[in-house]
């Protein structure tokens, strides 16, 4: 079976130690005991991907070979998106420009969920996209907060079909902070990875298997 991450940091790994595997390896390997296979693992996701990056990657050849090849596909976008808008609104001050991002990084993100779901429906075969919803790493700021919902939620809205899931980090992660993320609370740490690859473990593989709900 082939496992696809594309995104941004967060499906990159920032955040687990030096030589320790990211969510994404860890899940891999709780497929494989589950599935009963091997899980071959690709990786296209980079550390500063905004949400278009990570859509204009999608015509990248190479990109559209992985994301057709594979059966499970994990997708992280707009976490930089929020980390670029809040550092310009700490500057600027400008609330408005910063509801508009967030509009933004939102259009652009089903953007990218719709080009994944077409490049994987000519194949015609058994699959699974999840998105990685948001986290708010800056809990005092109400704006951050609203962003990160609107996110999740319209992610959420969008993953109302079989092959579509979706796992609200935030739900996750909100009391566990100091936790399970990083000191500067932008990404999951050693024990957060863990508990993302947990979580990715129980949206279970019956899309892929073929299997229906229920």
């Amino acid at each position: 079976m082939r496992y696809l991450a594309i995104g941004d940091g967060l499906c990159a790994g920032h955040g687990a130690p030096f030589l320790s595997p990211s969510f994404v390896h860890r899940h891999a390997r709780l497929a494989e005991r589950s599935l009963r296979e091997r899980v071959f693992v690709t990786n296209v996701a980079a550390a500063n991907n905004h949400a278009n990056d990570i859509l204009q990657s999608l015509n990248d050849p190479n990109i559209m070979r992985s994301i057709k090849q594979s059966d499970m596909i994990v997708l992280s976008a707009g976490h930089q998106d929020l980390q670029t808008a809040k550092k310009k609104y700490d500057e600027t001050g400008n609330e408005e420009e910063f509801i508009h991002e967030s509009r933004k990084c939102r259009s652009t993100i089903d953007d990218i969920i719709r080009g994944i779901r077409d490049l994987k429906e000519e194949q015609e075969d058994n699959y699974m996209l999840i998105i990685l919803g948001l986290h708010n790493p800056y809990p005092n700021d109400p704006l951050a907060d609203k962003w990160v919902q609107r996110i999740n939620r319209y992610i959420e809205c969008r993953a109302n079909r079989r092959c579509l899931k979706t796992i609200n980090l935030q739900q996750h992660l909100q009391d566990k902070l100091d936790n399970w993320c990083t000191s500067d609370n932008l990404y999951p740490n050693h024990l957060g990875h863990i508990e993302i690859a947990n979580r990715l473990h129980e949206i279970g593989y019956d899309s892929i298997r073929g299997e229906q709900d229920g």
